[in-house]
């Protein structure tokens, strides 16, 4: 067994726990649902699960969260077995309702691994893995390369040499002083420029959560990226930006932005919880050319994606001693997390094929604008907002009027920010019913 210190991914997510109440501890738990192909057998997916676990440290892990510097200890692996969980039927979101229930309950990490597995099976066939994995373990891109080294594997394939782990990346972080010095010097700097309005916190009010899917509002992203040589990210930000501003009757906001953390390439394989805020400031001049807004909100964005990985604790004492009035590095009322190129065309008959799709409203806590998007076979838009922040209609709204801002940046090229169209072009769709709290289950 090895002990060393949590990565600054890892420690982020152990603070965020902390501020979440004893029932709330599954919050990290992430569900995950893994194509088995036809004919592979139980004892086959279990053998290249266990393979995965004898390849990646984080999936045999336990933390101490006691001490005022918590610790990861990776255990040996000794081989496991896994149980199977019958399915109501053989597709993927029987399985993800299988996932999901198990979500709901806390893995305890300290004492144990940080995952729940067992192979689905519907008719004695194995269909799918079905997992939940604790956020400390994995983040979006970890969870995508597992996928992709699973699939390897019950096809028959071999996977590359064995990864660096957390740990290699956790000594690494602690032992780079300069480095740290720089960031927290480059975020002291940074946090007098946050707008208190979004340091609130303490929101409890009902959550509405709404998802868009449109592919023309893709390919006018993409559009205006190629033209402005910006990211599709910055592009989608930007518009996003815009919807939120028209509905607050603002100029200027701080979000939380989430750091993927795998720019460097000798830690892009490894298998861990890399996430971080890097919070950034977004001013809109209304009497700017749209393409001046998007370049400087590219460029100010990924200054802040460079500096996106640091120590939480180390930075909030550093605000503390200055005298910061918020020193908390986790709160922030706007997230905006891009997760890549994974969106998944909607089911037919879906509501999200003609406009806004409503689902039960989320836990009472976080952020109360958390926007979440995908880019794939289509934008994927997925955003859950409070109550008192925007209420259900604007929150509609507010997607609705992101994509017409991105047709609208791609096709008129207006000629300031304030003539970017933001009405609606498609239906935002009735809001949850109060009776029952949503609309789609």
């Amino acid at each position: 067994m090895k002990t060393a210190p949590l990565t600054f991914g890892q420690l982020s997510v152990l603070r965020d726990l902390d501020l979440s109440g004893p029932d709330e501890q599954s919050d990290g738990n992430l569900p995950l649902v893994l194509d088995v192909p036809s004919g592979t057998s139980v004892d086959e997916v279990t053998a290249a699960w266990a393979r995965l676990v004898e390849r990646h440290e984080a999936l045999r892990t336990v933390y101490d969260r006691r001490a005022a510097e918590p610790t990861q200890t990776v255990q040996p692996f000794l081989g496991l077995e896994l149980d199977t969980a019958e399915l109501s039927a053989p597709t993927r979101e029987a399985a993800l309702t299988v996932a999901e229930e198990w979500a709901e309950q806390e893995i305890h990490f300290d004492v144990d691994h940080s995952w729940r597995v067992a192979v689905g099976v519907h008719r004695g066939a194995a269909t799918h893995l079905v997992c939940v994995i604790h956020h400390l373990a994995v983040d979006s891109a970890a969870c995508t390369l597992l996928e992709d080294e699973f699939r390897t594997l019950v096809s028959g394939g071999t996977l590359a040499p064995d990864p660096p782990q957390p740990v290699d990346l956790a000594l690494d972080q602690h032992g780079d002083e300069q480095q740290r010095r720089r960031t927290i010097g480059f975020w002291l700097d940074e946090w007098r420029g946050f707008v208190d309005e979004d340091r609130q916190g303490g929101d409890t009010s009902r959550r509405y959560r709404a998802v868009l899917y449109s592919e023309r509002a893709q390919s006018a992203a993409l559009a205006v990226s190629e033209r402005l040589g910006v990211s599709v990210q910055s592009v989608i930000f930007g518009a996003a930006s815009l919807a939120l501003f028209d509905l607050k009757g603002r100029d200027r906001a701080t979000f939380g932005l989430l750091a993927g953390n795998r720019m460097d390439k000798r830690w892009q394989a490894v298998l861990s919880s890399m996430n971080q805020l890097a919070p950034v400031t977004v001013v809109a001049d209304r009497d700017a050319a749209p393409s001046v807004f998007l370049r400087t909100l590219y460029m100010s964005s990924l200054e802040r994606l460079l500096y996106g990985s640091y120590s939480i604790d180390e930075l909030r004492a550093r605000l503390v001693e200055a005298g910061s009035s918020n020193p908390d590095p986790l709160q922030f009322d706007c997230y905006f997390n891009y997760l890549g190129e994974i969106a998944l065309p909607p089911d037919e008959g879906s509501p999200a094929h003609e406009g806004v799709e409503w689902f039960a409203d989320a836990w009472q806590g976080g952020p109360r604008f958390n926007l979440r998007v995908a880019t794939g076979s289509g934008l994927h838009l997925s955003l859950t907002a409070s109550e008192d922040y925007l209420g259900a209609e604007a929150t509609g709204r507010c997607l609705a009027s992101v994509e017409a801002a991105l047709v609208s940046l791609a096709d008129g090229e207006p000629g300031t920010v304030a003539d970017v169209d933001l009405v609606p072009l498609r239906k935002a769709g009735p809001p949850p019913r109060e009776e029952d709290g949503s609309a789609h289950e």
